[in-house]
């Protein structure tokens, strides 16, 4: 149950209306987008707008518990978020390989896609990676964790984007429920234990103002990975959402260069 006061602004709805998912067709390799915790597919729509220009498919979709009302996200756990990625991933089944790409828990789904189904993802795009949080609220939810709080709602001071309009048109959950971060944090620390386990060519893209996830999780997560095709990519002037900051132009043709060469890497499906 989520307590909140009679009365109060409904925080945990969202800041705008839910976007649409979005569906391209196009040629494999695929991609397959996921958004941060919650967001919305307004996030990574750079990632599939990239791949249609090149004439790839292209799928983002809500997960679990995401796009209504941050009550929902308080049912949900990682768990949840990973069937869910792998139902989008289904919807690509029979089509050829994929590149699944992500943006911080988005970033983190996609890695489990690549450690699950290694014969069908051909690249992986980890941007503004959940590997580690905030140490400050890192250890926040280990407290809250150990301390058994029941769960309530936890306000959100708007998105971590330098950008003023994209800031003001962001759409998101305006508060967190806390259990569920602690079980993004826990769940975190489990995936980063099975990173050895990628073995495809990685893309890492990370903002240097980065406030929910630090820079160094770029260098760290690279480090873990299984492949070592890998390019780290830091923006000085983005924060969290990098897809949609100061320099979403540097990501676009960051995004461009990787998909075209994967793509060229690729088998043409007969």
């Amino acid at each position: 149950m989520i307590w909140r006061r009679k009365g109060t602004v409904d925080w945990g709805a969202l800041s705008h209306d839910a976007p649409a998912p979005i569906f391209q067709s196009g040629r494999a390799p695929g991609v397959i987008a996921f958004h941060g915790f919650g967001g919305t597919t307004r996030e990574v729509e750079l990632c599939t707008q990239v791949a249609g220009e090149l004439g790839l498919a292209a799928i983002a979709e809500s997960l679990p518990g995401h796009g209504s009302h941050a009550r929902d996200l308080a049912r949900t756990r990682f768990s949840d978020w990973a069937s869910g990625a792998e139902a989008t991933f289904q919807k690509f089944a029979g089509a050829g390989s994929v590149i699944a790409s992500g943006l911080s828990l988005g970033s983190l789904m996609a890695a489990h896609l690549a450690i699950t189904y290694p014969e069908r993802v051909a690249g992986l795009v980890m941007l503004a990676n959940a590997a580690w949080l905030n140490p400050a609220l890192t250890v926040a939810l280990r407290v809250g964790g150990s301390l058994r709080l029941p769960d309530f709602l936890m306000r959100k001071g708007g998105s971590d984007i330098a950008d003023p309009e994209a800031r003001s048109t962001q759409v998101a959950y305006t508060a967190d429920p806390v259990h569920a971060a602690i079980d993004l944090e826990r769940s975190g620390r489990q995936l980063r234990e099975r990173l050895g386990e990628v073995r495809c060519p990685t893309l890492i893209i990370h903002g240097a103002l980065d406030r929910v996830c630090p820079v160094s999780n770029a260098w760290r997560v690279a480090s873990l990975l299984g492949t070592r095709d890998v390019r780290v990519v830091i923006l000085p002037r983005s924060r969290h959402i990098v897809t949609r900051d100061v320099e979403r132009a540097d990501v676009a043709r960051e995004l461009a260069a990787f998909y075209t060469r994967i793509a060229g890497q690729t088998p043409v499906e007969p």
